[in-house]
Formats: C-alpha cells, structure tokens, sequence
C-alpha cells in the first residue's frame, strides 16, 4: 500500500505522458529540454525522471537506409571520427558509414595526470562518442573541430564557447561478442551508456561556479560485474525513480519489447557539490572502471572510485598557444576543483565538452 502511494505522489510530480499528447520521445531536443529542462533541476525524483527520458529518447529506433538495420538514434549522430578531423567534409546522417561502432580509445586514460591510476588502462579502442546535431553545428560553426580552430576562437578574449541549449554528448562503451539481454550492433554489445545535455548557459566562470549548466547521467547493463556494488558505495544521488514509472516511460517510447529494458540508471549529476557541501559522485564502472582502487574488474572489491562527471568534465579547457591550443592536463577530481585540479587562468573553458580535446 505504502509503494503504491509513494509510486502515484511522484507521478504526481511529473510532467504528462502521451496520453496527455505530449510526445517528449521525439520532439526536437531544444524543444524537449525548454518543456522539460525544470526536471533536471529538480527533486531526485524528478531528475531520475529526466534521466530515464533522455535514455529513451536517444535510443529511438532508427531503420538505416544503407542496410535497412535498425540503429538508436545516437548512434547514427556524428562520432569523434565524424567530427575533430581538418579533412573532415560536412556530415550528412544518410551518408555515414557504420557497419561497426566507431571505436577509439577511451579519452580519460590518455590523461597525462591522475589522483588515482590503480587499475590497468584500456589498450584496445571500446569508446563510442557522438553528439547530436545541434551539438556537431556549433561546434562547425565556430570552427572547432581542429586545434587551430579552437586555438583561433579562444584567442579573442570576448569570445566564449558555450553550447546551445539542447545539446547532447554520448559516450558508450561497447564489447566484442554477444552479451545476454545487450543490445548488439555488428558483433558488439552496449555494456554502457553516458549522456550529458545542456539545460541552461553556462555560469561565467565553469572552473568555479557551482551553477547547473549541463546534465549528466549514465547507464549500464544490469548484468554488469559489481555493479550494485559500486552504485551502493559511490554513487551520490541514485536512481530513484520507481520500477513501473521506468517500465511505463520505455513503453511509451516504443522500447518496451526491446534490450533497452535490460539497462539500468547508475543515478544523475548537475554541479561539483549539492546545497549541504556534498561532493557527487557518479560514475560508470564500465567506462571509468580503470580508476578505482585497489583495481581489477570486480566493483565489490574497490575502495576507492573517484569518479564525478561534472568535476571531470568543468576542467576542460585549453590555452591558444602558437596558433593551436593546448589542452588542460586533467585529474579526476571530485568535488570543487582546487589545487592542481584547477586550471590557470591561462585556459579558457571548453564548456564541459571533453571531447573538443579529440580535435587534431
């Protein structure tokens, strides 16, 4: 009686579902976040909600035209390899060539300083990264998909890189060979899943300023090694949202019947730390795994994972130097960034973006 009450309050405190005729699966992204972005700041409930909505959406099925395969939406978006490249022509979705998942090594590990390096580092390429096209256009507009491009943008002091409204960043991590209950592309199985949205412009200074800007979350298949383990001991604000709510949101976004059930919420993340000076952490054990200790592949074991998407993430930065950049030698903080964690005042932000350090 009690689970029911508690299952009908938050329902309560959620937005419409379709029934209502809000289809919040496949309106534009800028369009989604303006309706729906006060989720994403709100109660753990609701930012779960948030989180299990982008996961729906990004995985809408996608029938490809090149080989009539249905593919998740994102994976159809351009990848690093669509993007940070000088000989790079204008992406066209129809025209992308993905048999196979565009595969690289994982950025994080080819970070030249770390607080905590106990577990091995990937040698082989198991990284996906894509972003939508809002994301893919600013970055083409402004010039920043090469070294000398970023390196010419932020050598104008008034000149700030600050994603629009809606933009999307995935990372996934994939493995050779068919996994039970995995969604399979090619021979290879989605073991984990990272999003980031931006939902509000961000606060002048991204170094220091606790102000939401970007929403971050991350998903893994449940069958995961440890993985309860590590949600339980590191995670700050966990999935929250009840079992039939998550059943009732993949439904409506026609992902019911598929493997996308099999995925789970490791929680959600908007600022370095929360209103009692809480440091978050979140993490993904599959796509950050390597920086646990004492290491090795079991979650269970480690006592120490210092994982934070948003303390991560706000160090990214670089500084123009000889008509290129040079990008911020990062840690994997948690918490405000201090000490050697922040970045001098030499670098000017990349917005969260990561992935700009891809650019050649």
């Amino acid at each position: 009686m009690l689970r029911r009450f508690w299952f009908l309050l938050t329902c309560l405190a959620l937005p419409l579902s379709s029934a209502a005729g809000q289809d919040w699966w496949s309106i534009s992204d800028q369009d989604f976040v303006i309706r729906y972005g006060n989720l994403a700041t709100g109660t753990q409930v609701q930012q779960s909600q948030f989180a299990w909505m982008m996961f729906g959406r990004v995985n809408q099925q996608v029938t490809f035209r090149q080989d009539q395969q249905k593919y998740s939406q994102w994976e159809l978006w351009p990848s690093d390899l669509d993007t940070f490249n000088p000989n790079v022509s204008a992406f066209v979705a129809a025209n992308k060539v993905r048999r196979v998942p565009h595969l690289q090594l994982p950025r994080l590990s080819l970070a030249t300083r770390h607080t905590i390096r106990a577990s091995p580092i990937p040698s082989s390429p198991s990284e996906e990264v894509t972003r939508n096209p809002l994301s893919y256009d600013y970055i083409m507009s402004k010039g920043l998909n090469t070294r000398a491009g970023i390196g010419a943008y932020l050598a104008t002091p008034s000149s700030k890189i600050d994603f629009p409204i809606g933009a999307i960043e995935t990372k996934a991590e994939w493995a050779t060979g068919p996994l039970p209950g995995a969604h399979d592309v090619g021979g290879y199985s989605l073991t984990a899943l990272s999003l980031m949205v931006k939902i509000a412009a961000s606060p002048s200074n991204p170094f220091t300023d606790n102000t939401p800007s970007w929403f971050w979350t991350t998903f893994e298949l449940k069958s995961n090694k440890g993985l309860a383990a590590a949600q339980k001991k590191f995670d700050t604000y966990h999935d929250v949202l009840p079992k039939e709510r998550v059943e009732a949101l993949l439904a409506e976004a026609g992902l019911g019947q598929t493997p996308f059930v099999n995925y789970v919420s490791n929680g959600q993340q908007i600022q370095f730390f929360d209103a009692e000076n809480k440091m978050i952490r979140l993490g993904n054990t599959k796509i950050e795994g390597f920086l646990a200790e004492p290491g090795g592949d079991d979650p269970a074991k480690w006592t120490n994972w210092p994982t934070s998407c948003h303390s991560c993430h706000g160090q990214a930065s670089g500084r123009p130097i000889n008509m290129s950049v040079e990008s911020f030698s990062f840690g994997s903080p948690v918490g405000a960034l201090k000490g050697s964690d922040l970045p001098g005042r030499d670098y000017r932000s990349y917005d969260f973006v990561w992935s700009l350090d891809s650019a050649r």
